[in-house]
């Protein structure tokens, strides 16, 4: 018995501390890439989906929205008469004789008679609805539409009869 201590004392007979096996080398791409999958699918395991309920917000007028573009709904809007066309801004009178400034910036989609224009577009007296969000200085616009009112190039029976009946009168 006295043999087998001494030779496996003498000899390292297997017994070999554990922190002498401990490697120094970098785990390979492949290490790291089933680890990262281990952790993604552990994490994924306790996440919940949110309701999907939850994800459609409100809209101005306190109704849940149905998708879309991602970007909440304007803060308002408005309609009136374009009175001064800025570098950046338009100013804009309401309904109600209420003058409006209203920043236009490059996520402004400006158009007329449905299609993309440029803010050099705009003239005074242009009728114009426009939605806008509230930003730091003021209103920003998103949308500014000019609104033409478009004229019948021909004429229905009745204006024809209207003018008939105006011109025999004396």
């Amino acid at each position: 018995m006295a043999l087998a201590l001494v030779g496996g004392v003498l000899g390292g007979g297997g017994c070999e501390r554990q922190e002498d096996k401990v490697s120094t080398r970098t785990p390979s791409a492949d290490d790291r890439e089933v680890r990262s999958a281990l952790f993604r699918d552990l994490v994924a395991s306790r996440e919940r989906a949110p309701d999907p309920e939850a994800l459609k917000g409100l809209d101005a007028q306190g109704r849940t929205g149905q998708g879309g573009s991602g970007r909440p709904a304007p803060t308002g809007s408005v309609s009136g008469r374009v009175e001064w066309v800025g570098d950046n801004e338009l100013l804009i009178r309401d309904s109600g004789g209420q003058e409006r400034d209203v920043e236009v910036t490059s996520d402004t989609l400006l158009r007329l008679n449905g299609k993309p224009v440029g803010l050099a577009s705009m003239r005074e007296g242009d009728s114009v609805e426009v939605t806008y969000d509230d930003g730091p200085g003021g209103w920003v616009a998103r949308d500014v539409e000019v609104v033409i009112a478009q004229e019948p190039l021909i004429p229905t029976e009745r204006e024809l009869r209207e003018r008939d009946k105006a011109s025999s009168r004396p």
